[in-house]
């Protein structure tokens, strides 16, 4: 056996081991990643945070009253912000002697809803009672506002 071949035999069989040495470091290594993952997931977990559901509201026209552009059964979806009264600049304008310019106002707050009377000539009403604040509405409260009559649907 000559000296290169015996060389070649020394290299080949160091390389092989070094080769085992990678290859043990690496599953070594892969172990303890999916040891400590399996430690993380059977601790208790964060809970994400719960989503608010958002609630749809709306008014459904009861009566129309003196106001002849409005339709009964109506229903007028609140988003954000309605104002209802006589000026066309109004969300729900009505035809109506006792309605003001701008009578009243419905807000969706913090996932509530709230109405406001505008400082109305004739008032605003909720059940049949004069509201002077902001009143936070339920559902299936009776509005009036002059004489058309509104209810709260959540």
């Amino acid at each position: 056996m000559d000296f290169s071949k015996l060389m070649a035999i020394v290299f080949g069989v160091i390389f092989i081991i070094i080769l085992y040495f990678i290859i043990y470091y690496a599953l070594k290594i892969m172990y303890k990643d999916i040891k400590v993952n399996n430690v993380r997931k059977n601790e208790n977990p964060p809970k994400p945070p719960k989503k608010k559901v958002k609630k749809n509201y709306g008014i459904e026209v009861i009566s129309t009253g003196e106001s002849t552009n409005i339709k009964k059964g109506t229903i007028i979806p609140i988003i954000d912000i309605i104002t209802i009264g006589r000026k066309e600049d109004n969300s729900v304008v009505l035809q109506d002697r006792h309605t003001s310019g701008n009578h009243a106002k419905l807000i969706v707050k913090e996932n509530n809803l709230y109405i406001q009377d505008l400082h109305s000539t004739n008032g605003t009403f909720v059940n049949g009672r004069k509201i002077s604040t902001n009143v936070k509405l339920l559902g299936k409260e009776e509005i009036q506002i002059g004489t058309t009559v509104f209810r709260v649907l959540a």
